[in-house]
């Protein structure tokens, strides 16, 4: 190997740390690689990758296999995590995010283990992408944060500016749009002193963030700023073209957004043509052609870019062509079809966490006259509430003059000696939510109420079905009390005969709920197969008795609930990530009820009026001032149900007697360590059995064992 060969990968190493990676290229294609010994080859392997893949050029599998394994047996581990790396990138670009994401780690590790903060923080980007590609969108905003924090650190400027634009565009498609601004802005100054390239594409990410918000003008003349650099920046011109395109169709142009993404993907295919920005570009075109009602054009081009977006894994790109086959099939008279297009983007759009086209395609899908009113209002009311969020007003009016007709929940029917369920909240952040609720109660759409136990998810659960104009039963399901075993017999129900002991046909639960409501208490420690059984029936919508050869359809609006994080679970592979996201179509969390001072107010009121007290007289209401001043500091670890209890309980002691009651209470501060310690002694310091002797949570036991620094030897 020649002395000039050397000098020549020094020289491009020099070049990719500077990010000259035309140049660098140019200088690759003059070495002759079959004269090179095997180190200096395993080297120009790693560079070539390097720059073939910043240059959107992804054909390089075998030149990275070939750094790899030359530099694992070595001791050039900086090369060897390098190579790593560029693999991780590799299997990135090609979809493959789980083997991706096990590389990347493997790199990073390396990386760290040699203080190598440079790389460490290109791994982490890369992380970042397939976290974000993967749903996982706030551990991909955070390893952007440290990355940019380790680049501070470093005095690496246009680094700085790169994970700071990365993370905006993590931002705003995943729909938030106004956080994605808040980035941008905070890297003016950086930008300035970058180099033309970030200026470039940060006008272009400014300019797409507004043109969302609704601010076309100022869109349209951040990305025109563009036209004062050289036309040297080949992906970027591309880029300028596809966003400006992207704009057009969101201003209604839709002839002067064809002219611009065609001209798009002409460049795009000369850079990449099996990219993120191919896909992108022409799915961009289709969307332009559905706005000129030009259908088959919109076919056809949107079949191109699915056709890239599945190679590639762009699932949000996936899910925007799902939306055009549906808006095509509408336009032909074919309602089922369309529908399921519909379904299916709406599926990926949750599941990916892209928000502001979820909402986009819901108010679509609502608007296309496919769906029964119930569903239509959900879909439009979330949709409203994130326009809302991101104070978009030209979709916030739109979706608020179609849910006008829409105002008044409907009551389910009741057993005639039933008292309607009722949700007490004050609370501001609770009234949002209650009205969240009470909106998407007439559709078909699942709820996944979280938050901690006590907190109101049964009586929220009650109160959503009391709201939905269901006409069947409300069913409470324990989803953690039915074994493996008997899933199918307890869901599905069974006809005599269909196994031993099987002497009588019983209903299962599901066709007990048909045409009402399907709770699902504690869904976080249901069995594998239940979690299996219940998936089929949400996505099949039909049962089938143990003993029977004949499917029934089933009508029903499921809630599920649970107190516990879900994702550790669905990490370890303990619950199913499809079926949680079939659950999550609408999540509701529910605060503690200390974090929401207001509803406790509201709730001893409650509590004491349902007594048949009327608190008209000045001195019941300087008297419940007085019981409030007592409890709206108290912790309430076991929150709604805790407090419930407790009133109760003074209530009753005090005969009715709020005067009487303000005393109990005053007097429960002084005694309640007795209390305790007498229940805990009288227990065998069995919780749970001293909860029930004092009428409180298990949580407030432990609690008060805390709060008074108990240990079992107290009193013995």
């Amino acid at each position: 190997m020649g002395k000039n060969s050397l000098e020549q990968l020094r020289l491009i190493e020099e070049l990719t740390i500077k990010n000259k990676h035309l140049q660098a290229i140019e200088l690759l294609k003059q070495i002759k690689s079959s004269d090179l010994s095997e180190e200096a080859y395993a080297h120009y392997c790693l560079l070539l990758s390097e720059v073939r893949m910043h240059l959107s050029d992804y054909n390089v599998e075998s030149y990275i296999i070939s750094a790899i394994e030359y530099y694992k047996t070595g001791t050039n581990h900086e090369y060897f995590a390098r190579s790593k790396y560029l693999y991780g990138w590799y299997l990135t670009s090609i979809g493959n995010y789980f083997d991706a994401l096990e590389v990347l780690m493997e790199a990073y590790l390396i990386f760290k283990r040699y203080g190598n903060e440079k790389f460490k923080s290109l791994v982490l980007s890369r992380l970042s992408y397939v976290q974000f590609q993967t749903g996982a969108t706030q551990d991909a905003v955070r390893n952007l944060e440290t990355c940019i924090q380790i680049n501070r650190k470093l005095n690496n400027i246009s680094n700085i500016v790169v994970f700071s634009r990365n993370k905006a565009v993590v931002q705003y498609r995943t729909g938030l749009i106004n956080d994605a601004l808040s980035s941008l802005e905070s890297i003016k100054h950086d930008v300035e002193i970058s180099g033309e390239n970030n200026q470039f594409q940060h006008y272009l990410a400014v300019g797409i963030v507004e043109a969302l918000l609704g601010n076309i003008d100022r869109a349209l003349r951040l990305i025109n700023e563009t036209d004062k650099y050289p036309s040297g920046f080949k992906r970027e011109i591309a880029l300028r073209h596809e966003y400006l395109g992207w704009v057009y169709n969101l201003d209604g142009r839709y002839d002067d957004a064809v002219k611009m993404l065609k001209s798009g993907v002409k460049l795009s295919l000369e850079i990449a043509p099996e990219s993120a920005l191919i896909s992108q570009t022409k799915r961009l075109l289709a969307d332009a052609f559905l706005g000129l009602k030009k259908f088959d054009l919109a076919q056809k081009t949107a079949k191109e870019a699915l056709k890239v977006a599945e190679k590639i894994r762009e699932r949000s790109e996936v899910a925007a062509c799902y939306r055009i086959f549906a808006q095509v099939e509408q336009s032909e008279g074919n309602g089922a079809q369309a529908k399921i297009w519909y379904d299916k983007a709406i599926d990926i759009f949750v599941y990916v966490k892209s928000r502001y086209e979820l909402a986009v395609t819901r108010y679509l899908a609502a608007m296309s006259g496919l769906y029964e009113n119930g569903e239509k209002a959900a879909m439009l009311y979330l949709a409203k509430e994130y326009f809302k969020s991101e104070n978009i007003e030209h979709y916030i009016r739109l979706t608020e003059r179609e849910l006008i007709q829409y105002r008044q929940p409907m009551a389910a029917s009741m057993h005639p000696d039933e008292e309607p369920p009722v949700f007490i909240v004050r609370d501001k952040r609770m009234m949002q939510l209650v009205k969240l609720a009470e909106n998407v109660a007439p559709s078909a759409m699942t709820i996944f109420l979280t938050g901690p136990t006590g907190s109101g998810k049964d009586q929220l659960a009650r109160y959503i079905h009391n709201c939905s104009g269901r006409k069947g039963k409300f069913v409470i399901v324990n989803s953690a009390a039915i074994p493996d075993s008997m899933v199918e017999a307890e869901l599905f129900g069974f006809r005599r005969g269909a196994f031993t002991g099987a002497e009588h046909n019983r209903t299962g639960l599901l066709e007990e709920a048909d045409g009402g409501t399907f709770y699902l208490n504690e869904i976080a420690d249901a069995t594998p197969e239940f979690q299996a059984k219940l998936l089929e029936v949400i996505e099949t919508k039909f049962i089938r008795q143990l003993g029977s050869n004949t499917r029934k359809p089933i009508d029903i609006r499921i809630i599920a609930a649970t107190n516990n994080d879900l994702e550790d679970k669905m990490k370890s592979g303990r619950f199913r990530r499809d079926l949680y996201h079939r659950l999550n179509e609408i999540p509701i969390e529910l605060m503690p009820l200390s974090d929401r001072p207001d509803d406790i107010r509201a709730l001893v009121e409650y509590f004491i009026m349902a007594k048949g007290h009327k608190l008209e007289s000045a001195s019941e209401r300087k008297h419940l001032d007085n019981i409030m001043k007592m409890l709206i500091d108290h912790p309430w670890p076991g929150h709604v149900r805790e407090l419930k209890a407790e009133v109760n309980r003074w209530y009753l002691l005090a005969g009715g007697n709020l005067e009487k009651m303000v005393e109990q209470i005053m007097a429960n501060g002084h005694n309640e360590y007795e209390q305790l310690i007498k229940a805990l002694e009288q227990t065998g310091w069995n919780r749970r059995e001293t909860a029930r002797l004092l009428g409180i949570s298990e949580g407030a036991v432990r609690y008060r064992i805390k709060k008074y620094d108990i240990t079992q030897d107290v009193g013995a």
